[in-house]
């Protein structure tokens, strides 16, 4: 588990975070929720280390967790383009210390998940679509044996098909793997998380769990469009 304890986070004197606690239990996918420049960027970097909270602390009975993050952002441009998609998984699982039998027995594990990765594993990265390109840059993160995922908008420019392959990759492991996702996709969020955090104000305003998609929107509704207190 990953413990947000009294954070907070200040630019040019405007609080992006303020005293901000939560927690992030093992083996569950949570779902950050909040609209664009409501702090989640920030949140997300202090989370992984590449930023430093004016006050508070993140913690985890995982020593040196933040080493076992893997964040999968949209854009999709983390693995390198000239490389095929199994020389990137090979090159990054190898940089984690994993032998070929490790990273063919997590393959060979993780593959009815990903039925994309055999049609395209001998394709430069580059020739990829985005939602392909999302898809083994998520399969990357598990055969390195990345503990902790953060999804940061993964849908983002995705077409129907491909959303539906990432909702199948996400819940087939989301019992493994703890998981942090950011999305405005509600239909996605709602099937993929089981935890919802709403930021508001540099704190957590609402927590709750197992919403679906008129739930959701009905709490987003009142929090962000017409500034109501839940």
């Amino acid at each position: 588990m990953i413990s947000v304890k009294q954070v907070s986070k200040s630019f040019h004197g405007n609080r992006v975070l303020d005293h901000i606690s939560f927690e992030i239990p093992d083996q569950t996918a949570t779902a950050l929720i909040g609209p664009n420049g409501i702090g989640k960027t920030t949140l997300l970097n202090i989370l992984c280390g590449s930023l430093v909270p004016d006050s508070g602390e993140v913690t985890s009975e995982t020593p040196d967790f933040q080493r076992e993050i893997f964040t999968v952002l949209s854009g999709s441009h983390q693995l390198y383009a000239k490389n095929t998609v199994k020389e990137n998984i090979e090159f990054l699982a190898v940089l984690r210390g994993l032998s070929n039998s490790d990273i063919r027995q997590n393959l060979d594990r993780y593959l009815p998940s990903f039925p994309l990765y055999d049609s395209v594993k001998n394709k430069l990265f580059e020739e990829l679509s985005t939602g392909q390109k999302q898809l083994m840059i998520l399969l990357a993160a598990l055969v390195t044996n990345s503990r902790y995922l953060i999804l940061d908008e993964p849908t983002e420019g995705l077409d129907l098909d491909h959303k539906r392959a990432l909702l199948h990759a996400v819940s087939s492991i989301r019992n493994t793997k703890t998981i942090l996702i950011t999305s405005h996709d509600s239909d996605f969020i709602t099937s993929a998380a089981e935890r919802f955090l709403f930021l508001k104000d540099g704190q957590i305003a609402v927590e709750k769990e197992h919403l679906d998609t008129k739930e959701f929107l009905e709490i987003y509704e009142a929090l962000y469009l017409q500034g109501e207190s839940l």
